[in-house]
């Protein structure tokens, strides 16, 4: 059965949880707290590939030169963690004074030229493609000064430059094997690593020797409740449930939205459901492939698959098809593309555009990445059956982490690629990721050499002429050309046992466990 009935369930999500009751964090505790994740958290190296686990990880491992507390800030509104603070000469420039004091979890003294060094090394990394886009320098004034430029005054890209790159000491990092960069890494959290195995568990350890002693100078992400944080991968949705119902851990991401009610009528734990601003994306090989200079076959894919059912497919009961290449909680999120056609899900529409393409009889076989998880294939097996019905094979590609990160960039093996892209407020910031061709050697995220959709991003991401007309007119042409859509986004719901009183979300859409407040009598669950 073709079209899955939704499934409507009536939850009354005014749980912004009860646990949102702001108060005050303990202070520090020789407690543990346990947290289950969806995803493993991968590369714990400064500048190791994005995964969702990672997301959840490396900010209590790494300071930054600033934080963002919640979806969107402005500058003026970033706490600091290595910076003590910034000027904005104007919107492509920033000056930033950095503490005097901040030492590495092994007690190396931090400078501006080691903030230099992590922002050169970031680049060369290859996994941060959109400071690349970004950054056009930055440079020591000093032994505790600098002045950062940017290439462009895109919405959004001066906060995503001072909140975003892990600061590291060259004196670690330059002579450190790759074994102690990923399994031993001298951050400037307040949390070390002290364990991590692949697939399934990390333990984080309190840096009783992290350099800000002053709580009052801390970002939200600093503060360092507890002792040991244990993080803990299920893939299976059950299995998180699992342990929560047998409170063998404190809390769990990405709780199936099927069986969390059981929790929120349960006064032994707190739901929280947010949009993290995260949205599934697929795109398809626009240099070499059967899709590249084909438009109509483009169109033809997306139009052929209902993403009600495939967002389904995944187990994600609370969310909606996208209307465009960015979620809609994004702050520049047009409301009328609510009500516009974007690839709403038509066969004989798609299968007229096969014709038109120049495949009226289908006989396409093409190769489909993904990022390998039950709930992924789940999705991509419902893809498959949807582009089955008009003559296109696809083969499932499911691939791990670090594989997915190093193929997605190589147009020899893909045709199609489904992603997961997010953004901190912005629109632009979810476009600019993907399309902006100063971030890419080969084009863009899916091999797009366009140099009209590069005019309409540049037109549509700075801030000089960020309006409706210049976002709309992107939006447009992308969805004219179809080298990419968003398929949907969805809620993702945390559980936390009703010790924990405070979650607040940060500026990338996630908790992280540091943040966290808990009563004066919270006792540890798991294990």
């Amino acid at each position: 059965m073709k079209k899955t009935l939704c499934i409507v369930l009536a939850l009354i999500i005014t749980l912004s949880m009860s646990m949102i009751a702001l108060a005050e964090k303990t202070d520090k505790t020789d407690k543990t707290f346990t947290f289950t994740i969806s995803s493993d958290v991968g590369d714990l190296s400064p500048f190791g590939g994005d995964s969702g686990g990672r997301h959840h990880t490396f900010r209590m491992i790494y300071d930054c030169l600033a934080a963002s507390y919640g979806l969107g800030q402005s500058v003026d509104q970033l706490q600091g963690q290595i910076a003590k603070s910034w000027t904005v000469v104007d919107s492509k420039t920033v000056d930033v004074e950095i503490y005097d004091y901040v030492k590495d979890s092994l007690g190396n003294h931090i400078t501006a030229s080691d903030v230099v060094y992590s922002y050169e090394q970031a680049i060369a990394s290859g996994t941060m493609e959109k400071l690349n886009g970004y950054l056009n320098s930055i440079e020591a004034t000093g032994e505790y000064t600098l002045h950062i430029t940017l290439k462009s005054d895109s919405m959004g890209a001066m906060e995503w430059v001072l909140d975003t790159v892990p600061i590291i000491s060259e004196a670690w990092f330059s002579t450190a094997s790759d074994a102690d960069k990923t399994h031993a890494p001298a951050g400037t959290g307040p949390y070390i690593l002290k364990e991590t195995v692949a697939d399934s568990h990390t333990t984080l350890v309190r840096n009783d020797d992290y350099w800000q002693t002053d709580a009052s100078l801390r970002s939200y992400y600093d503060t360092d409740t507890f002792a040991q944080i244990n993080i803990n991968v299920a893939r299976e949705s059950s299995m998180r449930t699992i342990a929560l119902e047998n409170k063998e851990t404190d809390g769990a991401q990405n709780v199936n939205a099927a069986e969390v009610s059981f929790f929120m009528d349960n006064p032994d734990w707190n739901v929280r459901g947010i949009y993290n601003g995260r949205l599934i994306v697929m795109m398809f090989n626009n240099d070499n492939s059967v899709f590249a200079n084909n438009p109509a076959l483009r169109q033809a894919v997306l139009y052929a698959i209902d993403a009600e059912s495939v967002r389904l497919g995944y187990g994600y009961m609370y969310g909606a098809a996208a209307r465009d290449f960015s979620p809609s909680v994004s702050g520049d999120f047009l409301e009328k593309w609510k009500n516009e056609d974007y690839f709403d899900y038509d066969v004989d529409k798609a299968k007229s555009l096969m014709a038109e393409a120049g495949y009226p009889d289908g006989g396409i076989e093409v190769t489909l990445m993904y990022q390998n998880s039950t709930i992924a294939t789940a999705g991509m097996t419902v893809v498959q059956s949807f582009l089955a019905d008009i003559g296109i094979k696809v083969n499932l590609m499911p691939c791990d982490q670090a594989l997915f990160n190093s193929y997605k960039y190589d147009n020899t093996k893909w045709d199609i690629i489904v992603d997961s892209k997010s953004t901190s407020d912005f629109a632009t910031a979810v476009w600019e990721n993907c399309f902006d061709t100063k971030a890419f050697e080969n084009g863009s995220a899916c091999f797009t050499h366009d140099e009209k959709l590069q005019e309409l991003l540049e037109a549509a991401a700075s801030s000089a002429t960020h309006s409706d007309e210049t976002l709309d007119a992107f939006h447009s042409y992308l969805k004219e050309m179809a080298y990419g859509a968003g398929l949907f986004e969805y809620q993702t719901f945390y559980v936390y046992q009703s010790g924990v009183t405070e979650a607040p979300q940060d500026g990338f859409g996630n908790i992280t466990v540091s943040t966290l407040g808990v009563a004066d009598n919270f006792q540890t669950l798991g294990r």
